[in-house]
């Protein structure tokens, strides 16, 4: 049987339909096309636009062909041109006569010289989404495209979509990856900015600390540190940013960076919550804030003084007597250059201890939507006065997660203890 010239035609474009599918990204698919697809059409040049993402505007990716135009980094408006047709039409649009065609745009040929004879534009469609448009100028060795070119171009974009929508997938997948393994590195550096060793006995003779930090994300805005700012003299801080991920985890490395910076011997807790605020407040381009509490305490008699920046309250535990939240106070650290900010002096008697929380605890949510809630607290830390500041700490984690059970975890969890040790 003899072979037409429209069966061969079809059979070069199986074969290129099996070379750009092996195609693994999207620069080697596009010159594939581009080089294959002209002979194989029989045209002069090949174009293939795409949509700026912002604009709307369709830039030329390439052009091929011994005397394609230097088209550099031409834009199609959206929605002019017959490619700005041929995308929002959804379909092949074929223009024998281009100087007697409206939708034409004039300026491409003005801009490189280049004399458009005939043009057939097919969109690349991945169901209702236009990926771009592929675009044939000048046919060889006729005057004008055909139907049956029409027909083959149509089928051959379809192609192109389909391949252009799995290099996209495959770019949006290595792109997960790649922001994952940032995200995990990034809460691996931040992980080691928490002080994991407690301190021992001797360097802490009559308190006991412990802190705990469960992120809600790979990154947390929350913020736990502890530090001696002198002999016997033990700083300890629990805040949270505003806001969740990689903006509200830098921010909580600066405020934590500011606080090591700022708590040297002789300065109130209320000292330092000024003086941080004051640099926080300044350079705040992001806008965030954070609220926390910052104390010192006395390792030996007990004696702390705490300064509030807007944080939640946090509960005493008496010896034998019932928690209490302590009375609330301040406003936020970087906000306001002028802030004002509360200070509460304290003598943690033998057994008693202060828990010190971020609001992921209190408004830890159920399926049901409800909240963990303040009261909640106060029951989870009822008669554990006598626990050690870890197994306390450890005992009301234990609560939230039987409360929340299988709902998505709505925001860090963060509790740090300070215990009067007795004797």
């Amino acid at each position: 049987m003899a072979t037409t010239q429209e069966d061969a035609d079809y059979g070069k474009l199986f074969r290129l339909a099996g070379e750009i599918g092996r195609e693994a990204d999207l620069r080697g698919l596009l010159l594939k096309i581009l080089e294959k697809s002209r002979p194989w059409i029989r045209a002069e040049a090949c174009s293939i636009f795409l949509p700026d993402p912002n604009s709307g505007e369709l830039v030329i990716h390439s052009a091929h062909g011994e005397s394609a135009p230097d088209l550099g980094t031409l834009r199609v408006p959206k929605g002019k041109g017959v490619v700005g047709s041929a995308m929002a039409e959804r379909k092949v649009i074929r223009v024998d006569r281009p100087d007697e065609d409206p939708r034409f745009y004039r300026k491409a040929d003005e801009k490189t010289g280049w004399k458009t004879k005939a043009l057939l534009a097919a969109p690349l469609l991945d169901g209702a989404e236009c990926l771009g448009v592929i675009e044939f100028l000048n046919p060889v060795g006729r005057k004008a495209f055909t139907e049956g070119d029409e027909h083959m171009v149509e089928y051959f974009a379809g192609l192109v979509a389909a391949a252009l929508v799995r290099i996209r997938a495959h770019d949006a997948a290595l792109e997960r990856a790649q922001v994952q393994r940032d995200l995990d590195l990034a809460r691996e550096l931040q992980g080691g900015l928490l002080p994991k060793i407690f301190p021992t006995r001797q360097e802490s003779p009559g308190i006991e600390i412990f802190a705990r930090l469960d992120p809600a994300k790979e990154v947390s805005g929350d913020l736990y540190d502890f530090f001696f700012v002198e002999p016997g003299k033990l700083c300890f801080v629990v805040g949270d940013v505003s806001g969740k991920g990689i903006a509200a985890g830098i921010f909580m490395a600066v405020t934590r960076t500011l606080i090591r910076a700022t708590a040297i011997p002789g300065r109130t807790p209320l000292d330092i919550l000024t003086r941080v605020n004051a640099q926080l407040a300044k350079e705040n381009q992001a806008n965030l804030f954070v609220t926390m509490i910052l104390g010192v305490v006395d390792t030996r008699s007990g004696r702390m003084v705490y300064g509030q920046g807007g944080h939640n309250p946090p509960v005493l535990l008496s010896a034998g007597g019932k928690p209490a939240y302590e009375p609330p106070g301040g406003m936020p650290l970087g906000v306001f250059e002028d802030a004002k900010f509360g200070e509460r002096e304290l003598q943690l008697k033998p057994g008693e201890t202060l828990l010190v929380y971020t609001d992921g605890v209190t408004e830890a949510m159920n399926q049901a939507r409800d909240l963990f809630g303040e009261e909640r607290l106060l029951s989870a830390v009822t008669e554990r006065a006598s626990l050690s500041a870890e197994k306390l700490t450890e005992s009301v984690v234990e609560k939230v997660e039987e409360f929340v059970q299988e709902a998505e975890r709505s925001d860090d969890i963060t509790l740090l203890a300070i215990k009067r040790l007795a004797g």
